[in-house]
């Protein structure tokens, strides 16, 4: 999900905190907070793109600069939170030819998504689990929301990319740590290869582990 450019209130990022690292660590968590987060966005989306500008450079600078170190260009993309599509929007124009899918519990959210839909990229109300079934992806993106390891890897092709972003950092709400991701990375199969910072946000890849 996408995060506002003044940066949310501490209550905010303390309980989206709580929930994106309990799914870290506890997979089944999620059937718990699944509800509110839903309820959460659904109460924001009216309004969102106006107050949280998430198709903003400043917004996007992590993505863009995890993407740009992508070592080939992928041909289907899942984004995870979608949100009202601006990531989602954005991979298809950097991506020529790429086929994406948005998704997010949200089907407010959603709604505004699709109205923006052109060609390449549809969006559905679902998460990462629901997901599954519409893969292999060859990059897995979560911009601002938690992370479902055994689902995303589930979802990736042999060779694919899972990239999890934060478009401020720690500030943002619904932040995994770095080493929560690391962890729950390794749990699922998967390694981390790279990570980095851009302006306020940060990101980190990871990949199928070989042997």
């Amino acid at each position: 999900m996408s995060t506002s450019r003044t940066g949310p209130p501490l209550p905010i990022r303390v309980a989206g905190r709580a929930i994106t690292e309990a799914v870290a660590r506890i997979p089944g968590a999620w059937r718990v907070t699944r509800g509110p987060t839903r309820r959460y966005f659904e109460a924001l989306a009216a309004g969102w793109d106006e107050r949280v500008q998430p198709d903003g450079d400043e917004h996007l600078a992590p993505l863009v600069d995890a993407v740009e170190r992508l070592g080939r260009a992928p041909r289907r993309i899942l984004d995870v939170g979608t949100g009202t599509g601006a990531g989602a929007l954005w991979l298809a124009g950097r991506f020529e030819g790429a086929e994406v899918l948005g998704v997010d519990v949200s089907p407010e959210m959603i709604e505004r998504a699709t109205a923006k839909a052109v060609g390449r990229v549809r969006f559905e109300v679902a998460d990462t689990h629901r997901a599954v079934r519409e893969g292999p992806f060859d990059l897995v993106v979560h911009l601002n929301c938690p992370v479902l390891f055994g689902d995303v890897a589930a979802a990736l092709a042999g060779d694919g990319t899972a990239l999890v972003v934060a478009s401020r950092g720690e500030r943002t709400p619904f932040y995994t740590s770095h080493g929560a991701l690391r962890r729950g990375f390794q749990r699922a199969g998967l390694d981390v290869i790279t990570e980095g910072r851009a302006g306020d946000g940060t990101w980190l890849a990871a990949t199928r582990r070989r042997g």
